[in-house]
């Protein structure tokens, strides 16, 4: 994996919140209860309740409710850069997902580089720069006052973690989004010299030296003598850590966790974890794909049929506007779980009902008849194979369907799986 595909691991799920952790239980009563892992001047407790509430909703993709929320909580705390920051953590999470960049198996391959990204919507765009202006002003303005301000340092680190997975994700730019990456990491340190206790910091750290330690030694050495350092192994222990005891970022922290042993090849640990998060946001189909894609690359194929088919009942019932995960990817997964059991004529089916769709990705049914036709390949059925291998070269979407259909067009996938 390349180092730019590797800095794109920290836009897999941006942030979260979730169930309040241990030492939020005792959090101190009355009117100004404090934001415990954050904040520096307290904030009333309807408001951090209602920030609870907000990742809440971000992260079961009801993006509307959870806009509504981060409104009223940084109307009601006009002095907290960190809401602030939070906030725009959330639009960017939102644009990312109306860009399809959310998927797990980006992260795990080549494909994020080669991936097709979507125009981002202008007023989300907008409102992410300005709350980003918004969380380093405010931010900068209580480090000058005093530079060990745990609202200015957690806020101005998030903030540029931000603007580098906005400039990785969004933009493209992964030079730049290294190096802000860089100043991210350098403002959480501080925080943790001065605040060790507070474990959501550890999020942006386990990133930054994850990265860093997984690129190549030309590349480290040349971070060294820029004053980038990194190490891979303290890095996983950071994103342990922030998985165990943070308390708004702890699901983020599960989430690149699971990107993380996918990676390097523990796709039982990552398959856990990835239940643990579907369970926790039912409601968000891309945990329920990326589980059920786990499923099958483990050979349980029972339960990957399983979550497959929870997967198309929820999104047949409850679809997300805009469509972060549509029927199609929940088709091409349960045909390609059905292949991997030998249910050639299911596969063949379930592949077939993607075409009949409204609006289909054209990529996910260009994916689906190069599926068709290795099948039709592997029946001997030679003739449907080379129809649906023209499909593809018709379709003419991407170079990674086009270019196996025409090699499979020339010799079948049946001779080429038999040398492998």
């Amino acid at each position: 994996m390349s180092s730019r595909c590797l800095h794109t691991l920290g836009v897999v799920a941006l942030l979260a919140a979730g169930l309040l952790s241990p030492a939020t239980a005792a959090r101190p009563a009355g009117p100004q209860a404090m934001l415990r892992a954050v904040t520096a001047p307290a904030i009333s407790a309807e408001s951090e309740e209602k920030l609870h509430a907000a990742f809440e909703h971000l992260y079961n993709l009801e993006f509307t409710q959870a806009r509504t929320l981060f409104e009223q909580i940084a109307q009601a705390e006009p002095a907290s850069a960190t809401v602030r920051a939070f906030w725009a953590s959330a639009i960017l999470y939102e644009m990312l997902a109306q860009q399809g960049s959310l998927q797990a198996q980006l992260f795990v391959s080549k494909d994020f580089l080669k991936h097709e990204r979507l125009p981002p919507d202008p007023k989300l765009d907008r409102e992410f720069h300005r709350l980003t202006e918004e969380a380093v002003r405010l931010a900068r303005r209580r480090l000058e006052a005093d530079e060990q301000d745990v609202d200015g340092l957690f806020a101005l680190g998030l903030a540029y973690g931000n603007q580098a997975n906005y400039l990785v994700g969004v933009n493209e730019e992964y030079f730049r989004g290294l190096r802000l990456g860089e100043k991210a990491a350098d403002y959480h340190e501080k925080l943790r010299k001065v605040r060790p206790e507070i474990n959501d910091s550890s999020v942006v750290l386990g990133i930054h030296d994850y990265i860093l330690g997984n690129l190549r030694l030309t590349q480290r050495l040349l971070l060294f003598f820029l004053g980038a350092h990194g190490d891979r192994e303290r890095g996983l222990e950071y994103l342990r850590e922030a998985a165990a005891h943070g308390e708004f970022l702890r699901p983020y922290a599960r989430t690149l966790l699971v990107v993380t042993n996918m990676r390097e090849g523990n796709l039982e640990r990552a398959a856990n974890l990835a239940a643990g998060l579907r369970a926790k946001y039912p409601r968000n189909p891309i945990f329920a794909l990326e589980l059920a894609r786990l499923y099958r690359r483990l050979e349980q194929h029972a339960e990957a049929t399983r979550v497959c088919q929870s997967l198309l009942a929820e999104l047949i019932a409850h679809p997300h506007n805009p469509r972060i995960v549509g029927l199609e990817d929940a088709l091409l997964e349960l045909g390609l779980i059905e292949a991997a059991q030998g249910q050639w004529e299911r596969a063949l089916q379930s592949l077939a009902q993607i075409g009949n769709l409204p609006e289909v990705d054209r990529h996910t049914w260009a994916r689906a008849l190069l599926e068709r036709g290795k099948i039709y390949d592997l029946l001997g059925e030679r003739q449907k194979a080379l129809a649906e291998y023209d499909k593809v070269i018709d379709l003419a979407v991407d170079i990674q369907f086009t270019r196996p259909a025409l090699n499979y067009r020339e010799r079948s996938y049946q001779v080429e799986k038999e040398k492998e």
